[in-house]
Parts: C-alpha cells; structure tokens; sequence
C-alpha cells in the first residue's frame, strides 16, 4: 500500500519535498478562501499545516471523533468531506461545506480542557458535563442516563432550569 519514490540524484529529494508542501499550502487556502476559520479532522494535523492556519488566524483542531464531526457538522449546518478531489481529478473546496456558529472557545471544566461550540445556526443542543467525586458516582450517573430514568432524569434538569448552576 501507499506511494513509492526512488529518488536517484539526493538534490531531487529537496524538490519532491517542496512540492508536497507547496501542494499542502495550496489545499489549506482553498479551504480558507471558501470562509473556513475553524477546521477539525479526524487524523493528525501536520506541524507545517498547523503553521498555514496560525498564519492565517484559523484554528485546526486534530483527532477529533467521527461521532464527534457528525454532531459539529449537524449541528453548524457543515458537511464532512472526506477529500478535495472531484470525480474530474480536481481539488475543489466549496462554502457550502462550511458551517456556522457565533463562537468556538476551549474552557476548562475540572482538570480538563474542552472546545466549546457556541451559538450555532442550525439546531439548538446542549451539552451536560458531570462532574462527580470519584469514577464510580460518574458510572452511576452514566447507568442511569442510558436507562429510562436517564430521560426522567434529564427532562427533571431542564424543568427545574438547574443547568444554569452548572457554570
């Protein structure tokens, strides 16, 4: 599987390198031109790649679930690509793909850090974070969310309003 080069001058090496960046250099403005500030993939984000969007005042956010995109994207109104190339062999990256909300900020809640994405366009959702004092209470809590009471326990949370005491 994958690509082989055989490379028999040393000073080819050099060239082959710069044309892999400038290609790479090349898909990261298609995406920002199309309005992309904010770009989240599944696999690793290179650390040249990762430099285009400093640049660029965009974020990448890397390894990021496939659950996880699905939701972002359903919830920003985005459409999860999964290559640039069209069946013509081009590479094209369109605004349509993109999607909207007012903020995406990373906080921290407990010991960890989490992005948040806030005011989104398309759906209303809402995020519960529990926080307990040890696994078992937060296995607990688990267990019963996935049950029928899970529900009560939730609708009871928001008729109560108490997801404001969460901040």
């Amino acid at each position: 599987m994958g690509i082989q080069v055989l490379v028999d001058d040393p000073k080819n090496l050099e060239k082959i390198r710069q044309n892999e960046l400038d290609v790479l250099k090349e898909r990261i403005q298609k995406i920002l031109k199309a309005g992309a500030n904010v770009i989240l993939t599944k696999m690793g984000l290179d650390d040249i790649a990762a430099k285009y969007l400093v640049e660029a005042g965009a974020i990448g956010i890397r390894r990021v679930s496939n659950g996880d995109l699905s939701r972002i994207a359903k919830l920003t109104g985005a459409t999860v690509i999964s290559t640039m190339a069209t069946p013509e062999g081009e590479e094209v990256f369109e605004s349509s793909f993109l999607g909207e909300c007012d903020e995406v900020c990373e906080e921290a809640v407990g010991d960890n850090d989490f992005i948040f994405f806030k005011g989104c366009k398309k759906t209303n959702a809402c995020s519960i974070i529990l926080r307990g004092a040890n696994e078992y209470m937060i296995d607990e809590v688990e267990k019963k969310k996935k049950s029928n009471a899970g529900l009560s326990m939730t609708q009871s949370v928001f008729a109560r309003g108490l997801w404001n005491q969460v901040e």
